[in-house]
C-alpha cells in the first residue's frame, strides 16, 4: 500500500509517528469532539492534556506497527494542506482479501464529498492490492454514515442486532454491516 494517495481534491496521508502530526491530529479531534461522539465511542474520551498528545502520538507508532504487518492503513484526508479527517483500512484480512473502512470527518468540511472521495481513493489502492471485499460497518442511526456508503456503491449484507453496548446511553445499539467487491 501506498503512503501517500492522492484524488482530485484531497490527498490520503499515512502520517509518521511524530509529537507534531499527534498534535495537528488531536487538534482537529478536539475541536469536532461533539460532532463525533454520537458515533465514535473513543471520542468521548478526548482530552486535551500533554498525556493526550503522548496517547495519540503512541497511536501513530501503533498504526505504524499494523501497517508494516498488513494489519490495517492509517490515513488522515487532507485539504489545501489541513488535516480534515481520516479513512481507513483496519481489520485487514490478507487471507481472505477483505478489509473494513472507518472514516471521519470533521464537521466543517461535512456534505462536499470528502468521504465519498476518500473511499473512493482507498477502496481503489485496496483492490489493486489484492482485497476483494470492503466492509463498512456503522450505526443505524448514523444517516450521514449511512448516505455515505449508500452512494459509494456499498450494499447492506445485514444488521447486527444489539451490536455495541453504549455505556454513557445505558443500551445496546444496531450495527449496519455494508460490503463492497471487487468480483462478485
Amino acid at each position: 500500500m501506498k503512503y501517500v494517495l492522492n484524488g482530485p481534491r484531497i490527498t490520503l496521508i499515512h502520517l509518521e509517528p511524530s509529537l507534531h502530526n499527534a498534535k495537528l491530529m488531536q487538534q482537529v479531534l478536539l475541536k469536532n469532539k461533539k460532532h463525533l461522539s454520537p458515533w465514535m465511542s473513543w471520542a468521548r474520551t478526548l482530552k486535551n492534556t500533554p498525556q493526550a498528545i503522548k496517547d495519540r502520538h503512541n497511536f501513530l507508532i501503533q498504526t505504524d506497527k499494523d501497517w508494516d504487518n498488513d494489519r490495517a492503513y492509517e490515513y488522515v484526508i487532507v485539504l489545501n494542506d489541513k488535516i480534515i479527517g481520516a479513512c481507513s483500512a483496519t481489520s485487514a484480512d490478507i487471507p481472505n482479501k477483505k478489509a473494513e473502512l472507518a472514516y471521519w470527518l470533521a464537521k466543517d468540511y461535512c456534505g462536499n464529498g470528502y468521504i465519498a472521495e476518500a473511499l473512493n481513493i482507498l477502496e481503489t489502492e485496496l483492490f489493486k492490492n489484492g482485497f476483494n471485499k470492503i466492509i463498512i460497518r456503522n450505526d443505524t442511526l448514523n444517516k450521514n454514515s449511512i448516505n455515505v456508503a449508500i452512494k459509494a456503491g456499498y450494499e447492506l449484507e445485514g444488521i447486527l442486532k444489539a451490536d455495541k453496548w453504549l455505556k454513557h446511553e445505558k443500551r445496546f445499539r444496531d450495527t449496519n454491516m455494508f460490503a463492497k467487491f471487487k468480483n462478485k
